[in-house]
C-alpha cells in the first residue's frame, strides 16, 4: 500500500512539473530562425523562351522568411549560349548568397568563372552576378588566365559568358612559355 501512494504522489508531481513546463513554454515567444524551404541535391535549369540559360547544382539550397536564398555548400552553374543549346561558360563557388529583393548573386570562396570556347579562367575569393543585366563584377583582387597569359588586377567586369571583360586595376601580365 506505501508503493501505491508512492507512485499516485510520483505521477502527481511529474504532471504537475509538464504542466508548469508546458505553460512557460507557450508564455515565452520564441521565433524559428531557419530555413522555410531547404532541398538537398538541387539540380535546376533556368528558360527563357522555351531555351535552357542557366542550369544550377547545389549540394544545399536554403530559402529563409526574409527573402534570403543561400547555397551554404557551394553552387555550379552552366551558362547556354542564347542562339544555340550550347555551354557556353561554367561557374563555381563555395557559398552562395541571393539577394532578391535586387536579384544578384553573391559568390565567395573558390570563385571560377570559365569560358569553354576561350577557355579563359577567372579565379577571384568574392563575385557578383547580375542575371537581369547580364553581367558579373568585383572588386577583389583577380586572375585571368587566358591562351598564353596570366592577368591580375583589382576589380573587374565582364559579360555573363565571360566573351569579354576589363580588369578595372590592372597590375601585370606574365606570359607562359609552355614550350
Amino acid at each position: 500500500m506505501t508503493n501505491h501512494r508512492y507512485l499516485i504522489l510520483l505521477i502527481s508531481i511529474l504532471s504537475a512539473s509538464c504542466n508548469l513546463s508546458n505553460t512557460e513554454l507557450s508564455q515565452k515567444n520564441i521565433e524559428y530562425s531557419g530555413p522555410d524551404l531547404e532541398v538537398i541535391n538541387l539540380n535546376t535549369s533556368f528558360s527563357d523562351s522555351a531555351r535552357t540559360r542557366f542550369s544550377l547544382k547545389a549540394d544545399l539550397y536554403q530559402v529563409f522568411n526574409d527573402g534570403k536564398e543561400l547555397y551554404p555548400s557551394g553552387l555550379k552553374m552552366d551558362i547556354f549560349s542564347k542562339e544555340d543549346k550550347s555551354i557556353k561558360a561554367k561557374f563555381s563557388a563555395n557559398y552562395v548568397i541571393r539577394n532578391s529583393e535586387e536579384n544578384f548573386y553573391r559568390a565567395e570562396g573558390n570563385v571560377i568563372l570559365y569560358n569553354i570556347d576561350t577557355e579563359n579562367e577567372l579565379r577571384t575569393e568574392e563575385l557578383f552576378w547580375y542575371p537581369n543585366e547580364e553581367k558579373f563584377s568585383t572588386n577583389k583582387f583577380v586572375t585571368i588566365k587566358s591562351e598564353n597569359e596570366i592577368h591580375s588586377g583589382e576589380g573587374m567586369v565582364s559579360n555573363q559568358d565571360f566573351t569579354e571583360y576589363e580588369i578595372l586595376k590592372p597590375s601585370g601580365i606574365i606570359e607562359i612559355d609552355e614550350d
